[in-house]
C-alpha cells in the first residue's frame, strides 16, 4: 500500500485528536458523574447496568501486558468501573485508572535486537535491527464526552539481513509499523455511545508481533503505555493469526454501538463494524468485512450478568466474487470486580455460509463458536487471558478460515524500579472447505518476556525476550508463509517519557 494512504489515515486521526482538544471546556478539570444510572434510571450517583458505583466513560485494559508500569503499587479503590455490557464489540476490562485526569503524554523509544531465523540451506542467520518508537497516550474529557487515542509507530532498520528475508526477489532493509486507536465516547442519560477506530499498520502479522520487533519487543510497547484504549472483539478485526513472509499490509475496523439502560438491571446493546485487511502485493487476499451484533444484559448482581445475543458477519474476497456470511447466536455470562477481576464466556451455534462465483462450489458449515476473557490483577501482579474460536477472514492466505486462538500476558512489580512480564499465544487455522473435505491447516505459538528497569521519573531500560514458530502445511512457499522454524529475538531499549511516571494513570 502506498505511503500516502498510510499517513492520510494517520492524519485524519490526529485532527480528531486535536479537535477535540480544542472541543473541551477547560473549566471541566475531572469528568462527571454518568447521569446513565440502571440501578436507579433517572439517579445521577450511581453506576451502569452491572456497577452500582460512580460511573464514568472508561478506558479499556492495556493491549498486550495490561498492568500499570507504574513506580508504585496498584491501589483498585482508585479506578473507575467499566460499564462495557457482554453484549457489546469491546470486552469487560478492570476499568480505569486514566479517567480522572486529562493526559497528553508522548514517548520516545530505541531498541537493539539481535534475531536468529532460519536460513534457505536450513542453518540459523543472525540478523540485526535497530528499531525507533514513537508513542502517544492522549486522553481528555467535557461534559458528557470523552475522547481518548492511543498510538505506537516506528522505522525498523535491518543489519545483515541477507536472503534471509528477500521476498520476490527484494531485501527489505527498512520499514514502518504504525498501530492506532482513536476512542470518543458520550453519556446522554440511559445512552452510552461509543466510536472507535483501530487501525494497524505492518510487515507482519500483528497477533504474534512479526515486523514490530518480535512478541517480546511488541509486549514491552504495551507495558510501557500503561492502560490504554479499549481494544475491541476479535470478531470485529480482520484476522491477522498467520504469520507471513514480510510484506506490508493494513488493517482497519470502524465500530459504531449504542446502550440503552431498559431498567435498573437491565439494557439493550447493539454494535455495527466495518473493516479491510489490504496487502501491498497481489500474492495475498485482500478482504473487507461487515459485523453487526446485538443483545440484552441482565444483572443479577452488582457483580455477575447474562446476557444472550445474536450477531451476522459478512466477508467479501476482493476481486473474486466470493463471499462467506456467518449467522450466530449465544449465551453469555460475566462477572466484573471493579479494579480486580473481569470475566466473561460466551458460547453458541454459528452458521457459515460460503458463496462460490456460479454456485457450484457453495457449501455451508455448521460451528460452535466461543469467546472467553479473564484479567486479574492484584497489587503488585496481574494476569490477563482470552480464548476465541470461530470464524475469520483468513490472514490473507485462505478464503475465509476457522480459527482457535488463545492468548494471555502476566507481570509482576518486584521492587518500586523492577518490574517482569511474559506474554503468549497460538492459533491453530483451518481453511473453510465442505464437510467431509481435506482441510489445509496452519498452527503457530508465540512467547515472549521483559524485564525492566525505571531509571528516573521519565525513562525506563528493557531487557526483553522473544519466540515465534509456525508449522506451515507442504506447498506452501516460503514467499507467501515466510520461512520455517523456530524465529527468535533478544533486545535492549531505553524509553523516555513525557509525563512522569503515576502522574498519567500508568
Amino acid at each position: 500500500m502506498k505511503a500516502w494512504k498510510i499517513s492520510g489515515t494517520l492524519g485524519f486521526a490526529l485532527l480528531l485528536c486535536v479537535g477535540s482538544a480544542m472541543a473541551q471546556d477547560p473549566r471541566q478539570g475531572v469528568p462527571p458523574i454518568d447521569p446513565n444510572a440502571p440501578l436507579q434510571p433517572l439517579d445521577t450517583t450511581t453506576g451502569g447496568p452491572s456497577q452500582p458505583a460512580p460511573n464514568r466513560p472508561p478506558i479499556g485494559a492495556a493491549r498486550g501486558v495490561d498492568a500499570p508500569f507504574d513506580s508504585q503499587t496498584y491501589d483498585p479503590s482508585q479506578v473507575t468501573p467499566d460499564p462495557n455490557t457482554l453484549a457489546g464489540a469491546a470486552p469487560f476490562t478492570l476499568g480505569s485508572l486514566q479517567h480522572r485526569v486529562n493526559i497528553f503524554d508522548p514517548g520516545v523509544s530505541v531498541s537493539q535486537l539481535g534475531e536468529f531465523v532460519p536460513g534457505i540451506t536450513g542453518k540459523s542467520v543472525t540478523v540485526g535491527e535497530t528499531i525507533a518508537t514513537g508513542s502517544l497516550n492522549f486522553s481528555r474529557t467535557w461534559s458528557q464526552y470523552h475522547f481518548t487515542t492511543l498510538y505506537t509507530g516506528g522505522e525498523t532498520f535491518n543489519e545483515g539481513y541477507g536472503s534471509a528475508s528477500t521476498f520476490f526477489g527484494v531485501t527489505p532493509t527498512r520499514f514502518q509499523f504504525h498501530d492506532l486507536v482513536v476512542s470518543q465516547q458520550v453519556d446522554w442519560a440511559r445512552w452510552h455511545i461509543l466510536l472507535m477506530d483501530d487501525f494497524t499498520a505492518s510487515p507482519g502479522a500483528a497477533f504474534s508481533g512479526q515486523g514490530m520487533g518480535g512478541p517480546g519487543l511488541a509486549g514491552e510497547f504495551s507495558s510501557m503505555l500503561g492502560a490504554s484504549l479499549n481494544s475491541l472483539a476479535q470478531s470485529f478485526l480482520p484476522s491477522e493469526n498467520i504469520n507471513t513472509s514480510l510484506v506490508m499490509r493494513l488493517r482497519n475496523s470502524v465500530l459504531a454501538q449504542g446502550q440503552y439502560a431498559l431498567s435498573r438491571r437491565s439494557a439493550i446493546t447493539l454494535a455495527a463494524s466495518y473493516g479491510f485487511l489490504h496487502f501491498d502485493v497481489p500474492a495475498f487476499q485482500n478482504s473487507q468485512m461487515i459485523n453487526v451484533q446485538g443483545g440484552y444484559d441482565y444483572s443479577f448482581d452488582p457483580s455477575d450478568s447474562f446476557a444472550i445475543l445474536a450477531s451476522y458477519g459478512k466477508i467479501d474476497y476482493t476481486g473474486t466474487g466470493r463471499s462467506t456470511s456467518e449467522y450466530g447466536g449465544a449465551l453469555a455470562y460475566g462477572r466484573k470486580i471493579t479494579g480486580r477481576l473481569a470475566f466473561q464466556v460466551a458460547a453458541g451455534p454459528q452458521e457459515i455460509r460460503m458463496i462460490v462465483p456460479g454456485g457450484t462450489g457453495n457449501f455451508n458449515l455448521l460451528f460452535i463458536s466461543v469467546n472467553s476473557a479473564l484479567t486479574y490483577q492484584r497489587r503488585r501482579s496481574g494476569v490477563s487471558f482470552n480464548f476465541v474460536r470461530g470464524l475469520n477472514s483468513g490472514s490473507g492466505v485462505f478464503f475465509g478460515a476457522t480459527s482457535d486462538t488463545a492468548s494471555g500476558t502476566a507481570h509482576y512489580q518486584f521492587s518500586r524500579n523492577w518490574i517482569g512480564s511474559i506474554n503468549g499465544g497460538s492459533s491453530l487455522n483451518y481453511n473453510l472447505a465442505p464437510a467431509g473435505a481435506a482441510r489445509t491447516q496452519f498452527y503457530n505459538w508465540f512467547a515472549g518476556a521483559n524485564l525492566g528497569r525505571q531509571l528516573g521519573q521519565h525513562a525506563a531500560f528493557n531487557l526483553s525476550y522473544g519466540a515465534l514458530e509456525q508449522n506451515n502445511p507442504i506447498g506452501c512457499t516460503v514467499a507467501l508463509c515466510g520461512g520455517t522454524g523456530l524465529q527468535q529475538t533478544v533486545g535492549v531499549s531505553l524509553n523516555w517519557h513525557l509525563l512522569p511516571v503515576g502522574k498519567e494513570g500508568r
